[in-house]
């Protein structure tokens, strides 16, 4: 798998339209995958390139993202096949109020009774169905969503053993979130994870004397500050390709294990690779370093 080809489709993929005006999404967003353990308590339980990851614990479970608003019957089905209960789902949370990460949010809160919590900048656009965003019209609006709960910068949401710390890294959205947690590798040894919230630009969006978002220049730096200064040594992502994550997944079944996820330079490539990016729209569009 080729990483900057795929990663390049992901900055593209949201704006095309097909002629009749309908999104046209690639078949990797819902095409379904076997379920695979990440990491300890990590389970990647999404489509091949929608992430969906379940981290579980005894007193119940946290789901992050839920993919399209087709994949629900996908997402509940790797839960099962991970050998857990979509009922025992206590909470679910995204990384980025668009469509293609928070559209199965409403069904997969219905069938498990699960809580959902989004950053306080998201929200509005969760519960909303994606009406108000700064970019996306129409063609790109979800189901509507019942949010229980807004989320702060640095605040930390837990379930049982699970302690997952929201940190916003604004730009793609006003409000979306970077996640860091411990893990504890076969060693005994606790590792960091960080799941990067989207820091791409996605194709039309002004930088520049934006109207509806005019601090999104200075919204997309801090939020490459941040996320180079998280300590990160098992690196997801909102999109499998992001993180080369099925690869991963066939080296840990090949024998590597969980070695396979531990990637801090990928992690690292990946936030550098999005902000050059960022630079060259921006200076394409008039604006200054």
């Amino acid at each position: 798998m080729a990483n900057v080809p795929i990663f390049a489709a992901i900055l593209t993929v949201c704006a095309i339209l097909s002629q009749t005006g309908r999104v046209s999404i690639p078949d990797t967003w819902t095409n379904r995958t076997q379920p695979f353990r990440v990491f300890d308590n990590i389970y990647y339980v999404g489509t091949e390139d929608l992430s969906s990851f379940l981290i579980t614990s005894e007193a119940g479970h946290v789901l992050i993202d839920t993919g399209h608003e087709k994949n629900a019957d996908a997402v509940m089905a790797g839960i099962r096949q991970a050998g857990f209960k979509v009922e025992d789902v206590r909470i679910i949370l995204t990384t980025q109020a668009h469509f293609d990460h928070v559209g199965a949010h409403a069904r997969l809160a219905e069938a498990s009774g699960a809580r959902v919590l989004v950053s306080a900048q998201d929200a509005p656009l969760v519960r909303e169905g994606g009406r108000g965003d700064f970019h996306f019209g129409p063609d790109y609006y979800f189901p509507k969503i019942k949010v229980d709960g807004e989320l702060h910068d640095g605040q930390v949401v837990t379930v049982g053993s699970i302690a997952l710390t929201a940190r916003i890294t604004p730009g793609h959205t006003k409000g979306t979130t970077t996640w860091t947690m411990m893990a504890r590798d076969r060693n005994g040894r606790m590792r960091h994870v960080v799941v990067l919230g989207s820091t791409t630009v996605n194709d039309g969006v002004k930088l520049v004397d934006n109207r509806e978002y005019p601090q999104i220049v200075s919204d997309f730096r801090k939020s490459f500050r941040v996320q180079k200064g998280l300590t990160c040594e098992v690196f997801l992502s909102a999109h499998a390709s992001a993180f080369n994550g099925l690869e991963k997944a066939k080296a840990s079944a090949g024998g590597k294990g969980e070695d396979a996820f531990i990637d801090p330079q990928g992690c690292r490539a990946a936030i550098e690779r999005t902000e050059k990016d960022f630079e060259a729209r921006l200076a394409e569009q008039g604006g200054q370093r």
